[in-house]
């Protein structure tokens, strides 16, 4: 979709012009105007431009712009100006009442940019930061709540898949202003704006209303297992999801059942898989990020303290590098310039020179003799016991490997267990299945089966990737 055919063309031209910090400021008194006022009258636009603006209309010239020689006179003619030329671009429109009077419409368009461009200028700060808590507390309630049906429950569903895409966009500007400061990190060689910056802005807007929350008050943590109990609980439930299907049918009234049905599955599962990739993929790499930032930030202000920029500093440096310089032919450059001459004399360092480190070049392995005894025998016997256990973290991964073969998902149902170690092991496969670094998450469905002799709750293992 083309986003002119949403706006005027010319909508955004006045904010390129010369004079563009009055139509900026125009646009602002004009929100005001709307914030203050459920009709905005003509008049009441007019006298608000005039009286706020009217040190910068004193001076602004709008001749290149079409303004009428009468109009451009005095404020109250710039003013007019002002409200015709915003007509003219499309920010507001102006209709007439039963008692003709003038009124100033303002589209919708126009008051979510205006709001846009004001919270930019104005450096505001979310409020509160409750994505996870909130997710938590309105499946919760709908999910324990006795007079809570299924249009509840699918509310709630939606509300929670709004707030973990917020959530997520929020991370992703975080990552990319840190980048913002890592810039005006380079650029800035004031200590004390570097300071400032630093906690005045990036701990307070990056650290405190972003990292802090997700880990410590709107802990993701604490809350995500019992968000994926409640979305595991009802996407087994056949009855709850064709129920919430049919009350988003209802609802909305623009699909078919089938598409309803597969929209609160998808929102599920985007849900569950953000809660579980989120820590690693999100948090993991912007922590990585602030302390690359923070050692910077460090290294900088050492950097700048220890030095000196003065004319005298900069004097001892030029002189200190001449004097360990071994180009005569500089020093004589500088002594036709300056009285200079090179002063040399004996100390304890001029008798020898500082040890220069070698590099190491890789050797053959030494072989140690281990001493033949009761307690080196018995670690490894244990050590060999360890390694050769038939219940090992690596034979539940081989078993589970032969259980996959080709496939990216397998059941209970298709695993053969005929004998306790191939029950021992799918047990094992399981108890592992939520550790780091295994390639595989299970996922129970509800009931149990029978394996050979052994009873076995439902499962279904899925390889991580799909493969």
């Amino acid at each position: 979709m083309n986003v002119f055919s949403a706006i005027p063309i010319e909508l955004f031209s006045i904010l390129a012009s010369p004079n563009k910090m009055v139509y900026s400021d125009a646009l602002f008194v004009l929100y005001d105007a709307f914030a203050e006022n459920f009709n905005i009258p003509r008049e009441t636009l007019f006298t608000m431009l005039r009286n706020r603006l009217e040190n910068a209309l004193v001076y602004v010239s709008f001749e290149d712009e079409g303004i009428d020689e009468e109009e451009a006179q005095d404020l109250s003619g710039k003013a007019r100006f002002l409200i015709r030329k915003l007509k003219e671009k499309g920010w507001i429109d102006i209709e007439r009442d039963n008692d003709f009077l003038e009124y100033i419409i303002i589209p919708d368009y126009s008051i979510r940019i205006i709001e846009l461009l004001k919270s930019i200028a104005d450096g505001e700060r979310s409020s509160g930061f409750s994505y996870v808590y909130d997710t938590y507390s309105s499946l919760k309630l709908a999910n324990e709540d006795e007079n809570a049906g299924a249009y509840e429950k699918m509310m709630a569903l939606s509300s929670a898949r709004d707030k973990t895409e917020a959530m997520s966009k929020s991370l992703k500007r975080v990552n990319h202003n840190i980048n913002g400061y890592v810039q005006k990190l380079i650029d800035n060689d004031n200590i004390n704006e570097i300071l400032s910056v630093h906690y005045d802005d990036f701990y307070q807007k990056i650290i405190q209303e972003h990292i802090q929350p997700l880990k410590i008050k709107d802990s993701i943590p604490k809350y995500k297992n019992p968000i994926c109990k409640i979305l595991d609980a009802w996407l087994v439930s056949e009855d709850i999801i064709e129920a919430m299907a049919r009350a988003a049918a209802a609802e909305y009234r623009c699909g078919s059942h089938e598409e309803y049905r597969h929209r609160i599955i998808s929102s599920i599962f985007y849900i569950k898989e953000s809660y579980e990739t989120i820590e690693s993929e999100y948090l993991g790499k912007i922590d990585e990020k602030v302390r690359k930032y923070t050692r910077a930030t460090t290294k900088k202000i050492e950097y700048l303290t220890n030095t000196d920029r003065t004319v005298q500093g900069n004097l001892v440096y030029l002189l200190n590098a001449i004097a360990v310089s071994k180009d005569d032919d500089l020093t004589c450059e500088f002594e036709t310039v300056f009285d200079l001459y090179r002063q040399e004399y004996l100390s304890e360092n001029s008798l020898y020179h500082s040890k220069r480190a070698q590099r190491r070049v890789k050797q053959d392995p030494v072989l140690i003799d281990e001493p033949d005894n009761e307690i080196g025998a018995a670690v490894k016997e244990e050590f060999n016991g360890i390694i050769n256990s038939p219940y090992s973290d690596l034979k539940v991964a081989e078993y589970m490997e032969r259980m996959f073969g080709d496939s990216p998902v397998v059941f209970t149902d298709d695993m053969d267990i005929q004998d306790d170690h191939a029950y021992i092991l799918s047990l094992l496969a399981v108890l592992h299945g939520n550790d780091k670094g295994t390639f595989y998450k299970p996922e129970f469905m509800g009931g149990s089966i029978n394996q050979g002799k052994y009873n076995v709750p439902k499962i279904r293992f899925e390889r991580e990737g799909g493969r």
